[in-house]
C-alpha cells in the first residue's frame, strides 16, 4: 500500500484519525472511487482527499472483505476508508463542511473577481444564457472604482481576476484601466478570459500577459469550419470567423497565454467534434499551454431552450464519456490533478472570498445572474448580508446522496441555474470524468516525480 497524494490538511485536521475497534464490522467507505491500474488499484477518498495505491493482492482482499480487517488492510480503518458498518458518511461530510466554513468566515477579504466588462457581443451562440439581456459596458470611470475597491478589499493578498461578459475584449479599455490601478496599487494579480477569440490581434496578444497578467484563456469552439461559422453566427465578420479564431490561438501560445478550447456538445454537433479535434490537434497538439475540454451544453438556455429527456440526458452523458476518452487518446485533454483542498464551495456564488463585478459596479455572486440578487457595489461600502446569505442556501440532499461517491465534492445551490433541480446524468458523468482524469493526473505525476500541479478538478 503506498500513499499517493495525502489527506487535505484542513480535513485532517477537524476529523482527525479514527481508531480501529476489534469488535467492529468495517466496510469500504461510499465516499471512494477506484480505477484499476496495471500495479494495483488506486482508492481515493473523496472527502479526505487522499490517495492510495493497492496492491492487487490487497485490492482483493478488499474486494472479499468479510468478518475482521487482515492486518494488511488495517491501515485503512485509521485513514477512513474503511468504516463501521452503521457509520453516517453523510452527516460526516455535512459537518466537516459546516466546520470548514466557519474557518473560512473569518477572512472577509475578497481575493477573487469575474468581471463583466460588458454584455455586449460580436456572436450570437444560440445557447447562450445571456441571450436577450440588456447591453451594457463599462465604463472608465465604473473601471477606476472597481480597480481601487479590489486594491481596497483583498486585504494585501494576491488576487484572481476572470475578465468575462458577454465578450470581454469589446471593452478592452476596462481591462486596461483596472490591470493598470492594479499594478499602480502594487496589488499581485494574474487573471484569466472566457472569451470566443475573434477580437484578439497580433498587439493585444502580445501584450495580454504583462499588461493584464493573462494566464489563460478559455475559447469555445464548436465544430469544424462550417458548422463554427453557423453555429457561432457572427456579427459582420470578416472572412472565415473559424480560421480568424484559430490563427489567434496560435498567437495567444506564442505569447505564453495557455488556450483551453471548450467544446460545447449537443446531440446535432457530437459527430463533427471528432474532425475538430483532428484539426486542432494537427494544429497544437504538442504546444505548450494547450489543451480540449468538453461541457454538454446546459439545458432551457439561448434563444431556443430546450429540455433534455431523460434518454437523451443518458445518451449525452455516455458520448461525453466517449469524447473525454478520444481527448485522452490524442493527448489534448485538459490536465488535471487533485485539489489540496476540501470541497467547502459550490461556485463562486457561495464562495466567501469572491465576487462578480457588473458594467455599472454592481457586486453580485453569479455569472449567470449579471442583474439579479446583487448585494453590494464598488461605490460603496454597504454589503445586503441578507442577499449574501441567500447565496449560500443548499439544496436538501436527493435519495441517491446518501450512497453516492461523489458527494463531498458536490453542493447544489438553491439559485443555481445551470444545474438541474435533479442530479442529472450528464453532471454526474461530467463530474465523474474530471475526477478520473484528477486521480490518474496525480498518479503520474507521482510516478514521474513531478509534483508540479497542471490543474485542479
Amino acid at each position: 500500500m503506498r500513499q499517493i497524494v495525502p489527506p487535505v490538511s484542513l480535513t485532517q485536521k477537524i476529523l482527525g484519525q479514527t481508531k480501529s475497534d476489534a469488535g467492529s464490522s468495517y466496510r469500504l467507505t461510499t465516499h471512494c472511487v477506484g480505477i484499476e491500474q496495471p500495479e494495483g488499484v488506486l482508492l481515493y477518498h473523496t472527502l479526505t482527499g487522499e490517495l492510495l495505491l493497492l496492491e492487487k493482492e490487497e485490492a482483493e482482499q478488499l474486494q472479499n472483505l468479510s468478518g475482521p480487517v487482515p492486518p494488511a488492510l488495517a491501515a485503512l480503518v485509521p485513514r477512513r476508508f474503511l468504516v463501521s458498518q452503521e457509520a453516517d458518511e453523510m452527516a460526516l461530510t455535512d459537518q466537516t463542511r459546516t466546520i470548514a466554513r466557519m474557518f473560512a468566515q473569518r477572512d472577509r477579504s475578497i481575493t477573487e473577481y469575474l468581471i463583466f466588462t460588458t454584455t455586449a457581443c460580436n456572436a450570437r451562440c444560440f445557447y447562450c444564457f445571456e441571450a436577450g439581456m440588456p447591453k451594457a459596458v463599462m465604463s472608465e470611470e465604473t473601471a477606476r472604482a472597481a480597480g481601487a475597491y479590489i486594491a481596497e478589499h483583498c486585504g494585501g493578498k494576491p488576487v484572481q481576476l476572470v475578465w468575462f461578459g458577454g465578450e470581454p475584449l469589446v471593452n478592452v479599455k476596462a481591462i486596461d484601466v483596472i490591470s493598470g490601478i492594479l499594478r499602480q496599487r502594487g496589488v499581485e494579480f494574474r487573471s484569466r478570459m472566457d472569451s470566443n477569440g475573434y477580437l484578439f490581434d497580433a498587439s493585444l496578444a502580445a501584450r495580454a500577459r504583462t499588461d493584464w497578467g493573462l494566464e489563460q484563456v478559455q475559447i469555445t469552439v464548436d465544430g469544424t469550419e462550417e458548422v463554427y461559422n453557423r453555429r457561432k453566427a457572427f456579427v459582420n465578420p470578416e472572412g472565415s470567423p473559424y480560421q480568424r479564431v484559430l490563427h489567434n490561438i496560435g498567437l495567444l501560445l506564442d505569447g505564453g497565454v495557455q488556450v483551453t478550447v471548450r467544446m460545447n456538445m449537443d446531440e446535432d454537433n457530437e459527430p463533427d467534434l471528432y474532425a475538430l479535434v483532428d484539426d486542432l490537434t494537427a494544429r497544437f497538439a504538442g504546444r505548450p499551454g494547450f489543451s480540449i475540454a468538453l461541457r454538454v451544453i446546459i439545458e432551457d438556455k439561448g434563444t431556443r431552450p430546450y429540455s433534455y429527456t431523460d434518454e437523451e440526458r443518458h445518451s449525452l452523458s455516455e458520448k461525453a464519456r466517449t469524447m473525454w476518452a478520444y481527448l485522452d487518446q490524442k493527448g489534448v485533454a485538459v490536465k488535471r490533478a487533485l485539489s489540496q483542498e476540501l470541497v467547502v464551495f459550490s461556485c463562486w456564488s457561495d464562495k466567501m472570498n469572491a465576487a462578480t463585478i457588473t458594467p455599472d459596479g454592481r457586486l453580485g455572486r453569479c455569472e449567470s445572474h449579471v442583474d439579479q440578487g446583487l448585494w453590494g457595489s464598488v461605490f460603496s461600502e454597504e454589503r445586503d448580508e441578507e442577499m449574501l446569505q441567500a447565496w449560500r442556501a443548499q439544496r436538501p440532499p436527493e435519495e441517491g446522496c446518501r450512497t453516492c461517491a461523489l458527494y463531498p465534492r458536490c453542493i447544489r445551490l438553491k439559485n443555481c441555474v445551470t444545474r438541474t433541480k435533479q442530479c442529472s446524468p450528464i453532471e454526474r458523468a461530467e463530474m465523474r470524468i474530471k475526477l478520473e482524469q484528477a486521480i490518474l493526473g496525480s498518479y503520474n505525476e507521482w510516478k514521474t516525480g513531478d509534483s508540479a500541479r497542471t490543474g485542479t478538478a
